[in-house]
Order: C-alpha cells, then structure tokens, then sequence
C-alpha cells in the first residue's frame, strides 16, 4: 500500500476455517504498519480456498429451513439494508455490490426502491444470484465489469477488500464509478479490535489464507482520502457476536478443549441477548469488535 518491501512477521498460521497442512504467513510493513500475507496465493490459485460451504454462498434467506436462523439472517439483511439506505442521503437510485455473492443484499435494497447490479467472480454464487433473484450480476472481477464513469449512487464492499489482490487499482476503479456525493460502505475485519488483541493468532478476522489485506482504521482513512473518498463514520454493527464466538471456539481448540461445544452456548439466544448491549453500544459506537464498516462520501471532483 506504500510501495515499501521490508515487513517483519506477525505470525503464521493454518486455514481456520477449512484445516489443511498448508501454513501462510501474515507480516507488517516496517514502513506504515500495513499487514498483509506474504507470501501469498496467486490470482490464479486463491479460487481453490473458497470452496462451495463457503459462509457467505448461504441460499435464500426464505429457503432457510431453520426458523431460528432464518430469523436472525433476515433481521442481519434488514440491518444493514436500512443503515445503507439512511447513510444515502437521498432517494433511491443506482446501487452497486462487488462481491455480492449469492445476491442477498442486492435483494433487500431492490425491496427498497434501489436499482441494483452487483459483481461476483465465484460462477456458482453469481449463478444463484441471477437465477433464484433475477438480479443482474456481472460474474468476474470488478475492473473487468467496465461500468461508465459516475454511475453509481452507493456501492457496497461487504467482507470484500480484504480479499482483493491489488487494493489501490480497486480503491481508484471505486472512486471512478462513484457520482459526486455518492455512497461508498466497507465492511471489513479491524485488526486493532479488542478481539484481534486478545484471540492473537486464533481471531478469525485473520482468516487466512482469504484475507490477503488487513487496514488499520487510521491507515484506511488516508487511503481513502487519496482517491477523494472522506470517511464520515465507522461502526462495528455486523457480525461481531458471531466472530467472537468462532474466535473462542479455535482459541479453545487449541488449548486442546472442546471449543465448538463452548461456541454453541455463546451462539444460544440467551446468550446473544445478554451480549446485546454491548455489540449494539459501546462495541459499534466506538468501533471495538471484530468488524469495522467504513461509511465514506465522494468528494466532487
């Protein structure tokens, strides 16, 4: 991100999330602090890391045979189709989301007026996303979508950034399609977070080997800036009780306990409730668990 080559390591690590023998290594750059994997999987080979149960290519919200979680899918949807549509500032209009997976969200918001495109490279999920939402979906990487200039109102990078091979070609396309005073939302995982500090290598925001990037706030602010994107807000309103408790579930594994027994507790309903005020105050006012969402403005050119 700085154009610097000396890092130091920050530790290496296993596939959390899909165990295999393989071990990757995640540095910090001795000039600016970024961390980034290195070395890292190609452009060609990152695809075999994303395998078909892969968490976000999660079907339908009304295909989800578990009342419960059906539930708690549809209110996460409603969260932040609603906290999208209010940080917009005008009436609905052209919405973009790079990497839109299976096509839910770009299904919320076309429930709310918007018009909606979105950008998936995994053909499986992109083929979802069309045929079982009729959504028109460009399968491939964003900077082969060739989209005109300033044609988006708001785009959405949801868990997507991070995953990217080359962030500033990507930072610069973003700003290029976004019209003067449009919206741009990123979600992603904060390595400052209270979680990240206390799971060390076994916080699942690393998750290696799909996370290529990792911002600190600060640093992501002057990033943006540099393609005329002003922050305005970060909040921590997504996904925070969930990563915590997949965090302490690897933590537990490997002190040798049974971590997923303790995960299912802390994702049982009571529990959740009693955690409620904290992931829905302090930790989204002041930006302290495990994911950041990023709102930021285009500035006129």
């Amino acid at each position: 991100m700085c154009s610097a080559d000396a890092s130091s390591l920050l530790f290496e690590g296993a596939d959390l999330l899909h165990p295999g023998p393989e071990i990757f290594r995640l540095v910090r750059c001795e000039h600016c602090g970024h961390i980034y994997q290195n070395p890292r999987p190609t452009v060609a080979a990152i695809d075999r890391y994303y395998p078909p149960d892969y968490m976000p290519f999660w079907p339908a919200i009304e295909d989800e045979r578990n009342p419960m979680r059906r539930f708690d899918r549809g209110y996460g949807r409603r969260m932040r189709c609603a906290t999208v549509h209010r940080a917009a500032k005008r009436r609905p209009g052209q919405l973009l989301d790079v990497g839109c997976a299976t096509g839910i969200f770009l299904d919320g918001m076309r429930q709310l007026g918007w018009q909606v495109k979105g950008v998936e490279p995994t053909h499986s999920a992109a083929h979802y996303a069309c045929t079982r939402f009729g959504l028109d979906v460009f399968e491939g990487r964003l900077e082969e979508a060739r989209f005109p200039d300033k044609a988006f109102d708001a785009i959405t990078l949801w868990d997507v950034l991070e995953h990217v091979h080359e962030p500033r070609p990507i930072l610069m396309e973003l700003s290029r399609l976004l019209r003067p005073g449009g919206l741009l939302v990123l979600s992603l995982p904060n390595p400052d977070s209270l979680e990240a500090a206390f799971f060390g290598p076994h916080w699942l925001g690393w998750d290696l080997p799909r996370h290529l990037n990792l911002f600190r706030p600060v640093q992501l602010r002057h990033h943006l800036a540099r393609y005329g994107l002003l922050v305005e807000n970060v909040r921590s309103f997504t996904a925070g009780h969930s990563l915590m408790a997949m965090s302490v579930e690897h933590w537990l594994n490997a002190a040798g306990k049974n971590g997923r027994r303790v995960r299912r507790v802390l994702e049982a309903p009571p529990i959740r409730l009693l955690t409620k005020p904290y992931y829905a105050g302090p930790a989204n006012w002041y930006n302290l668990s495990s994911i950041m969402v990023v709102f930021a403005r285009r500035v006129a050119a």
